[in-house]
């Protein structure tokens, strides 16, 4: 593979030499690019044609063997021909030669073993000249930089006397690293004539051709980049892994990029070992010390440590640094690393245990002395046993605190629990629970309560106690310790009083969710009024949301939406993170500025993004979620849900106000586009578990319940959780009819014949969202309503819905309206106009994806006698919109980490996706993308 131009050169030699003009060229590769391989294709070309073929091969073991390759050149042949030819080829001055294969006499004697030498040479120019008799010679070398010094002399001494005969000697070695040629191109290569074939590595093209081919299964983009990196497209390397990859059930770790960058085959291990066991040279005593050394460190650009840990002198060290380069097995820039991880892997895998022990633990003291950052030394602590140095513990503590700050809390636990088997002062062993403690709290560990209570009971400091607190009382909201979270906040809370700079404000943030969830909403709100000036803009975005809670009129909670607004609500305040921006988006939801709310969302996501917030990015966009879908923006609204969904599954945490919203959205999106059995999955992972009686703000998913329930026909079991959600937030004092399931509730009881018990709740809820004065939910109410009315004022009211839901930008809502607008005048005998509202619905629907909707108001034109033609949206066989954006992104040439950062979701959903785009469009991979979508 990706050989085409070196093979093709190679074989004009072979033809130039057939017709006359002999030669010498050098093949040059590093350890495992495929010169074998080369040399092999020659050879099958040259007997093909009727040349006689002779090879050897340089060998670590034998490369102090006087004449090894020459004898391994000839020996063969000269046994295998009869007397006769033999004979022949070993008179005249050949005769010389015929000694060192043990045919003729010793021959006379010479002065010096110089002169010697130089006969035996000659010998073997005539030998060879003579075997070339009759049919034209292949002389095949391989792995040249092994080969004996004599047996280098007699090649050298062919370097320019081949052109009259028809003899091509094909060599192959492995280059110099370091800047010069190595000792075989001096030798063989004419410098004004040089004939020299370089190969590479293969390029990621290649390494996905020989990996799909060798394993049988399309690789994805990640996979290929994956095994490209590992290897470093170095064949030899590529051929070992896939063979690990053959040895595991199926496709298993095909699609594992992970796995595949931490192989470390054993073969590799054993030969690359081979190799520097067998370098020569100054660096040869220290280069497998070294080597073992830099698989312990990774990668390293100070050379001293190296040489402390592998226990050589600088000048040791230095030395067998440029062996292994030379080896081609070391990258020659700084920082020090082997060329291939896959290689770095298999010598650290196969290292003995005592060795590698004593490497780590000799690295880290290097490490500390020299003041090295905590996390690199770390890397070494975690591979030792527990020691009575108390700066393990301290440094394995600062390393835990830096892999909390990025993020990375899987291992900040495995740091901090490392850290608990050392010595260590009471002042760090409070710092170290603390660290655990909130290591595990974002890891879902129930571990977390313990340590964090524990830190707390050390902790002195105001402050620090705080902030343990807040972690403390998240660890206790995971588990519905409602009260008690409450109470540790309180006393957190009194004890930090009103210093600046104190947490007071996140305090009083956390404190705010949680009075949410303990009843009665009403109180809980009173009292937030009560804390503190409202000068910043959280402030006043929280009192707006108590507004909308309790009850207070659409303007009164837009006035206050608009001073919130005027302070600055940015994710950038460090307090609240961003809870304003959450805040005024939902009151502007419920008020009826969606596309405001919608612009307030995107730019604080985006601001949440850059600060890496990943808990104010998933909430605001679980509720961007929201409010695309009033928007009637389906595909945005599933693709911030199912994101949000996907990064917080099993994250307990902390309190996710938006976490419910995504859900209910999700469920919502989904019902619309007729994919019931798809919401119920979903449901069922993201919600089934939760113990939503309990939580006041997590009452959407008893909403996205009610929905699924009467989506899959159950309306009796769908009614009952909307009744109870409206009972649950009467109990709680949450009079916001924005979010209040009443005109569900009321579609069902209609549909269960329970006519009087509809009507009471639909006019009343109806009177409350008039007086609320927002136009969707107003519209919504009297969709509602008119289910209860005779067919004249039924259509009147319907006819102001749909004109309301038109005006306040909710296209899902209003095709929902015009539908029943259309069915109620097809009932009164208005069949035209009828036609005319269900042609309206389903072009709504059509265009926004909901295709529950469309259908229905399809159905409904059929009834009346209209032909209906079935156009399947976007034009792709089965696709979802997902699936769609996804495919699109691929056949634009993104790869799945890029598609999967645009779209905020997981590479394996990505993945995922796309082999069900294959499976639609009946394509194996995504080369066939492009003509695929462009059929379609």
């Amino acid at each position: 593979m990706e050989r085409r131009t070196q093979l093709s050169y190679l074989r004009a030699m072979v033809r130039a030499c057939r017709n006359g003009s002999g030669g010498l060229v050098l093949v040059e590769g590093t350890f495992g690019t495929g010169k074998t391989s080369l040399l092999k294709a020659v050879r099958e070309q040259a007997v093909s044609e009727g040349f006689t073929t002779l090879q050897a091969c340089g060998d670590q073991l034998e490369s102090t063997f006087r004449h090894g390759v020459v004898r391994q050149l000839f020996e063969q042949w000269l046994a295998r021909v009869g007397t006769d030819r033999r004979d022949a080829a070993l008179s005249g001055p050949a005769a010389s030669a015929a000694p060192l294969f043990g045919y003729g006499d010793e021959g006379p004697a010479h002065e010096t073993e110089a002169a010697q030498e130089e006969a035996i040479v000659d010998g073997l120019c005539h030998l060879l000249v003579n075997v070339s008799e009759g049919k034209p010679l292949l002389v095949l070398l391989d792995d040249l930089q092994w080969v004996d010094a004599p047996s280098l002399r007699f090649l050298e001494s062919l370097r320019g006397r081949l052109g009259p005969y028809r003899i091509l000697v094909c060599a192959a070695a492995v280059p110099s690293h370091r800047g010069g040629e190595s000792g075989v191109a001096r030798a063989l290569l004419d410098p004004h004539a040089p004939n020299r074939v370089h190969i590479g590595a293969l390029s990621r093209d290649g390494v996905r051709e020989y990996v799909s081919a060798a394993l049988s299964v399309p690789l994805n983009a990640e996979s290929v980049l994956a095994c490209y990196e590992a290897t470093a497209g170095n064949p030899f390397f590529l051929n070992e892994l896939v063979d690990e990859l053959r040895a595991r059930p199926g496709a298993d770790g095909v699609d594992r990029p992970d796995l595949i960058a931490r192989i470390g085959p054993r073969t590799i291990s054993r030969v690359v070992q081979g190799w520097i066991e067998h370098i020569s040279g100054p660096g040869a005593r220290g280069a497998l010390a070294l080597a073992r050394t830099l698989a312990v460190f990774g990668s390293s650009g100070d050379l001293p440590q190296l040489a402390e840990t592998a226990e050589l002198t600088l000048a040791e060290a230095t030395e067998a640094a440029e062996a292994l380069v030379d080896a081609g097995l070391v990258e020659p820039d700084a920082p020090l690393r082997y060329i291939a991880p896959i290689v770095r892997n298999a010598v650290y895998e196969h290292l003995p245990q005592t060795f590698r022990y004593r490497a780590h633990y000799s690295a880290a003291q290097t490490l500390i002395a020299g003041g090295a950052p905590a996390e690199q030394v770390a890397d070494h602590l975690l591979h030792t046993p527990p020691s009575k140095d108390s700066r393990v513990g301290e440094t394995l503590i600062a390393a835990g605190r830096r892999s909390l700050l990025n993020g990375d809390f899987p291992l900040a636990a495995t740091l901090y629990r490392r850290a608990l088997l050392e010595t260590v002062s009471d002042d760090a062993r409070c710092s170290l629970l603390a660290g655990l403690g909130e290591a595990e709290l974002r890891t879902g560990d129930p571990r977390a309560t313990q340590h964090l209570r524990d830190a707390l009971d050390l902790a002195d400091d105001p402050a620090e106690r705080a902030s343990i607190a807040l972690n403390l009382s998240g660890a206790l909201t995971a588990h519905a310790r409602y009260e008690e979270a409450m109470g540790v906040l309180n006393a957190a809370h009194r004890e930090v009083g009103e210093r600046p700079g104190s947490l007071v404000p996140r305090l009083r943030s956390e404190m705010t969710k949680l009075s949410q969830i303990l009843p009665p909403a009403q109180e809980a709100f009173t009292r937030l009024e009560g804390q503190g000036p409202a000068s910043r803009s959280g402030e006043r975005a929280r009192r707006a949301l108590a507004a909308l809670i309790t009850g207070a009129t659409a303007a009164h909670v837009l006035r206050l939406c608009d001073e919130a607004l005027l302070a600055g609500v940015s994710v950038t305040d460090e307090h609240d993170g961003g809870e304003a921006a959450w805040c005024v988006a939902m009151c502007l939801l419920c008020c009826g500025r969606i596309t405001e709310a919608g612009s307030i969302l995107d730019n604080a996501i985006h601001e949440a993004e850059v600060l890496r917030s990943s808990q104010a990015s998933d909430d605001l966009r679980a509720l961007r979620a929201y409010v695309n879908l009033n928007r009637g923006m389906l595909s945005e609204a599933d693709t911030d849900a199912t994101a949000t969904l996907e990064r917080t599954t099993g994250d307990l945490g902390r309190l996710s106000v938006g976490r419910p919203f995504a859900i209910l959205a999700l469920i919502d999106l989904l019902v619309l586009r007729n994919q019931v059995d798809t919401a119920a999955e979903a449901y069922q992972r993201h919600a089934a578990s939760l113990d939503m009686p309990r939580r006041t703000l997590f009452l959407p998913l008893m909403v996205a319940r009610g929905r699924l329930f009467v989506a899959q026909g159950d309306t009796e079991a769908g009614v009952a959780d909307f009744l109870r959600t409206r009972e649950l937030l009467d109990e709680w004092g949450a009079r916001c009819c924005a979010l209040n399931p009443a005109p569900r509730a009321v579609h069902g009881l209609a549909d269960l014949g329970r006519f009087d018990e509809a009507r009471s709740m639909g006019a009343a809820h109806l009177a409350t969202a008039r007086a609320f004065g927002a136009d969707h939910i107003t519209g919504v109410a009297l969709g509602a309503y008119a289910r209860t009315l005779p067919a004249a004022q039924a259509i009147e009211a319907l006819e102001e819905a749909v004109s309301m839901l038109a005006a306040a930008g909710t296209p899902g809502l209003e095709a929902n309206e015009l539908v029943r607008l259309g069915t109620r005048l097809r009932d009164a005998g208005y069949a035209t106009q009828a036609r005319r509202r269900f042609r309206a619905a389903d072009e709504i629907a059509d265009g926004i994806g909901a295709l529950a909707t469309s259908r229905e108001a399809r159905r409904k034109l059929a009834s009346l006698g209209v032909r209906v033609r079935e156009t399947p949206r976007a034009g792709m066989p089965g696709l979802t919109p997902r699936e769609m954006r996804v495919s699109v992104l691929a056949a634009d040439g993104k790869r799945n980490r890029e598609i999967a950062n645009i779209l905020f979701v997981t590479v394996k959903t990505v993945e995922w996706h796309l082999s069900q785009v294959y499976r639609k469009l009946g394509i194996a991979s995504r080369d066939q993308l492009p003509e695929a979508l462009a059929r379609c």
